[in-house]
């Protein structure tokens, strides 16, 4: 695999995946190199790093790496040496270790529906070049990622590449909770993420975290180098209103967030924009900004003494009533327009929603949105792309260890009523799935660093 600096400004857009053809029979040809040469070019992949560029509106692209085929290299030895210079060019000199199998969990549905191709001409060759096994299997139906992760063999696996959007990754968390191994595995396999979705919010912040681009081929180098990180992760029970009881039967684990009112409404209602990739979040919340509904809620939550401590940052102190015979918890109650529980700080590629958010504290970061008039919910809007809404008087922004949330009703009977897990639909007021656990009260719990992920740099 060679790897080659552009000082062109030509760029190279994710939203064009599906017009990539493939490379794997480039690192075919690379990894085959001929005895005799004198007559034969030998070729390999490329990665091409794009410089910063102006975009629109006056904005700053980040730089990203794409895959280009070359046919420069006139001997094997020239071409060792290339690909010598490709690792070390990549990160990968010193880390690259022959012999690694992972199993690639692939949504072909996923974002504009490129998930396959992204995989196929982006990132299957960047991992194969750095001498990185990979089994495909694509889903083909819902839930399928889920089933394939708790029934598969894993024991010759070193991890699990997930090429899809936060639904799939989640649909794959959930399959290895469920498997009667899952504690052994958890403790052994590492996730990957290669982005093809509408958000991306799990792999953008892990990629941010070591200041990288969120695009298929850098964090196909990612998983390439091997480092890890831990990650918080949570359980998701909601009450059995026959037993009065959390119940476990529909425990949904999760890694990314919790959403409910005007952030799930968004998130589940922009699904009719899909075809607009990451623009249908914004293009919804327009919508709800313009059709705005109103919520009320009661907020119980217990923080870690660190969270206390963030808790009491503001000039009221810590928000929200003591809870009796319930010591270390508090109560918030009355109107609102929604709740975003984040484990990670971005909600979206765009997003910044949680900017204190930190993987592995044992918190998960709760922004509360109080009631406001809609032209203070425009300017909410803009200023959750940088993370400026945590300034905003209508924001409360709290770290829990655990939650509960009991939804009140809302000023639209007819519309609404979501509840959101990872981006999809855990319960919902009107005409629920059978499958889906009774829409109303929740309780969230953290478990700390319960979960490996390849990042771009190591856990501290």
């Amino acid at each position: 695999m060679s790897a080659r600096e552009s000082a062109s400004d030509r760029g190279s857009d994710d939203d064009d995946a599906c017009s990539w053809r493939s490379t794997r029979s480039v690192v075919d040809d690379l990894r085959a190199r001929p005895s005799d040469v004198s007559s034969i070019e030998t070729r390999g992949l490329a990665v091409c790093v794009t410089s910063h560029r102006r975009g629109r509106f006056g904005r700053r692209s980040r730089s990203s790496r794409s895959l280009v085929e070359y046919v420069n290299a006139a001997s094997a030895a020239e071409a060792e040496e290339l690909a010598a210079r490709a690792r070390e060019a990549c990160g990968l000199d010193g880390e690259r270790r022959d012999g690694r199998r992972m199993l690639a969990i692939v949504n072909p549905a996923s974002g504009k529906g490129c998930g396959e191709r992204i995989w196929e001409q982006k990132a299957r060759g960047v991992l194969e070049g750095a001498g990185v096994t990979c089994e495909t299997r694509v889903t083909r139906k819902r839930m399928e990622a889920t089933e394939i992760a708790r029934g598969v063999n894993l024991s010759g696996y070193d991890g699990i590449v997930v090429v899809g959007g936060d639904g799939t990754v989640a649909e794959v968390f959930q399959g290895l909770c469920e498997r009667a191994d899952a504690i052994e595995v958890r403790s052994r396999i590492t996730l990957g993420i290669i982005p093809a979705g509408s958000g991306n919010a799990l792999c953008k912040s892990l990629q941010a975290e070591g200041d990288e681009s969120c695009d298929p081929v850098t964090c196909a180098l990612t998983i390439a180098r091997g480092l890890t990180r831990n990650l918080d992760r949570c359980e998701v029970r909601f009450l059995d209103p026959e037993t009065g009881t959390w119940s476990e039967k529909k425990k949904t684990h999760s890694l990314l967030s919790t959403s409910w009112g005007f952030f799930s409404d968004v998130d589940i209602e922009s699904e009719r924009f899909r075809r607009f990739g990451g623009a249908r979040f914004t293009m919804q919340a327009i919508v709800r900004i313009v059709a705005r509904r109103k919520y009320s809620c009661e907020l119980l939550y217990e923080a870690t003494p660190d969270g206390d401590a963030h808790n009491a940052r503001g000039m009221d102190g810590v928000p929200g009533e003591p809870v009796p015979e319930r010591p270390g918890w508090r109560r918030i109650s009355g109107e609102t327009l929604g709740l975003w529980a984040l484990n990670v700080p971005w909600g979206t590629e765009n997003t910044l929603a949680a900017p204190r958010a930190v993987f592995d504290d044992g918190s998960i970061d709760i922004i509360l949105v109080q009631a406001t008039a809609r032209r203070h919910m425009l300017k909410l809007l803009l200023d959750f792309d940088s993370g400026a809404h945590v300034a905003h008087r209508a924001v409360q922004y709290l770290k829990a260890k655990s939650f509960e949330l009991y939804p009140g009703p809302s000023s639209n009977a007819k519309a609404g009523g979501f509840i959101a897990v990872d981006g999809e639909v855990a319960a919902q007021r009107h005409n629920p799935a059978p499958s889906m656990s009774p829409y109303g009260p929740l309780r969230c719990d953290v478990i700390r660093a319960g979960v490996r992920f390849f990042a771009p740099r190591t856990s501290d």
